[in-house]
């Protein structure tokens, strides 16, 4: 019951927590053991890889890992409510219910929300133990977080890595070391932000803003390319821009 107790548990990790979970069983400690557990919630056993520029994707283990396949995320609603936290990593339940139920009668629009938040969290932390609070979506009150960590990596912020990099290579370190960042960048693209999501006014904007800068780095990379003679990859990836947007002039 000390103050201290949950910075312990955290610390400790995966075996200070089956110790509480032990106490938490029919000792005289074992309120104020779930009350710890209920307190820290647990780092997931397996990291996940969230693929947004594209259809959506979850994969356990790193970007090329096992691939998530579970009838939650065939869900339109649980794939939206994904969508729009990677966009608001921190937000409440009220701009939640409003994106995505903005035709519904408030009670019956934070009664589906509470409803599909059990589905994503259950999705993103499938290991979590009956009682304990997720780990990745973290609610408390009115506000909801999308915990984007080392247990839980999203392309999107990838992609914005290395967009920035590339900016700071053009700045400081020389044009190969930018064509690396913009390469890696334009891989990481496989298409629209959250293509297989509904169109929705919270989600325009978000398509436009990576479409734009995907197009930027694949013709930067592209001139890169050119000035090396690699004439074929310069072309492929030319083509690539033009497949998001034909208007391009600097990709023709």
């Amino acid at each position: 019951g000390r103050s201290e107790g949950s910075a312990l548990l955290d610390a400790l990790g995966p075996p200070g927590r089956r110790v509480v979970r032990g106490l938490a069983d029919g000792t005289p400690r074992a309120r104020e053991a779930r009350a710890l557990l209920s307190a820290v919630p647990a780092p997931p056993p397996r990291p996940t890889y969230v693929a947004a520029l594209g259809t959506l994707v979850l994969r356990r283990d790193g970007w090329d890992g096992e691939v998530v396949d579970h009838a939650d995320l065939r869900r339109p609603r649980v794939r939206a409510l994904l969508a729009f936290l990677l966009q608001h990593r921190q937000t409440t339940r009220a701009v939640i219910a409003a994106g995505l139920w903005p035709e519904m009668e408030e009670r019956a629009a934070a009664n589906n929300l509470a409803v599909t938040i059990n589905r994503l969290s259950r999705l993103l932390d499938p290991w979590r133990a009956g009682g304990e609070p997720p780990y990745q979506l973290r609610l408390d009150g009115s506000s909801v977080r999308l915990v984007s960590d080392e247990h839980l990596r999203v392309d999107v912020d990838d992609f914005d890595a290395h967009r920035a990099a590339a900016t700071r290579a053009e700045q400081e370190a020389g044009p190969s070391a930018a064509l690396d960042h913009h390469r890696a960048a334009v891989a990481i693209y496989r298409g629209d932000l959250c293509a297989d999501v509904a169109d929705a006014e919270w989600l325009t904007l978000p398509r436009e803003h990576y479409r734009t800068r995907f197009v930027h780095s694949a013709v930067r990379a592209a001139q890169l390319l050119l000035a090396q003679d690699d004439v074929e990859e310069a072309a492929a990836v030319g083509h690539r821009a033009l497949d998001a947007d034909p208007w391009s002039e600097d990709a023709y």
